[in-house]
C-alpha cells in the first residue's frame, strides 16, 4: 500500500487499532465467510467515525516537521573510534537502502497513476502525489549526502596515507 513508505504499521497493530475504534463506535465490522479460507472481518467507518476523522484531519499539529532518532547518525557521530573503511562500508549500505527506497517510491508513483484513473480515486491522487514528491526529495537528498560523505572519506583517506 502506498502509505507504507511514510507510515509503517504491522498488521497486528492495525487490527488492534480497528478493534479499539470499533469499541468506540467509530467503525463497525461484519464477518464475511470465505471458502477454503478463514472468515474475514470487513470494517466500515460509522458516521461518528467520519466526523471524528474529519475533526482530526482539520487539526494539524503545532510542529509539522517530525523529530526523529537515528541510530545510524548517532554511530556516525562517534565514528572517530572506528576505521574510515568501516564507516564508508556503512554509508554505502545506507546509499543502497535509499536507492531501493527510490525504486519502491517509483512503484508507488506508478500505483498512484494507475489508481487515479479510477473516478473515485482521481481526487485523492493529487494529494498522494504531494507526498510522493516530498519523499522523492528526501530520498534523493539522502543519496546525494551519502555520495558527499563517501567523497569526503576518500579525500581523508588519501590525505592520511600521505602523512
Amino acid at each position: 500500500h502506498p502509505m507504507g513508505f511514510f507510515w509503517a504499521a504491522q498488521m497486528s497493530q492495525i487490527y488492534r487499532e480497528l478493534n479499539t475504534l470499533e469499541e468506540k463506535g467509530l467503525v463497525k465490522s461484519e464477518v464475511e465467510p470465505q471458502e477454503k479460507r478463514p472468515d474475514r472481518k470487513v470494517y466500515q467507518i460509522t458516521k461518528e467515525g467520519q466526523e471524528t476523522f474529519l475533526n482530526w484531519l482539520n487539526k494539524f499539529p503545532n510542529r509539522l516537521s517530525e523529530l526523529y532518532r537515528s541510530e545510524f547518525l548517532m554511530r556516525i557521530f562517534f565514528s572517530s573510534k572506528i576505521k574510515l573503511d568501516e564507516l564508508a562500508f556503512e554509508i554505502k549500505r545506507y546509499k543502497k537502502e535509499m536507492e531501493e527506497q527510490l525504486e519502491y517510491l517509483n512503484a508507488v508513483e506508478q500505483w498512484v497513476k494507475d489508481y487515479s484513473r479510477e473516478k473515485k480515486l482521481k481526487e485523492h491522487a493529487f494529494y498522494w502525489n504531494l507526498i510522493v514528491k516530498k519523499e522523492y526529495k528526501s530520498i534523493t537528498a539522502g543519496i546525494e549526502w551519502a555520495d558527499e560523505c563517501l567523497q569526503s572519506i576518500e579525500q581523508k583517506n588519501r590525505k592520511e596515507k600521505r602523512i
